[in-house]
């Protein structure tokens, strides 16, 4: 039996579902620029993270901007 108050520092899982769109492409086309834009501020946010660390080696919590 897993323990649901484990932590999984510094990896985190994320749970997915998988949703299968129908053939409009005119969704397929909004689906996928929002996906790029999410993975573009997912690696945005490592490198600024990663930047703090290395300039002043402090590391930047869960609600810290």
């Amino acid at each position: 039996m897993i323990d649901n108050n484990f932590s999984l520092r510094p990896f985190q899982m994320y749970c997915c579902q998988q949703v299968l769109v129908g053939k409009n492409p005119e969704l397929i086309a909004i689906l996928k620029f929002l996906c790029e834009q999410s993975h573009k501020l997912t690696n945005m946010g490592i490198y600024y993270g990663r930047q703090l660390y290395f300039k002043s080696h402090k590391t930047l919590g869960k609600y810290d901007a």
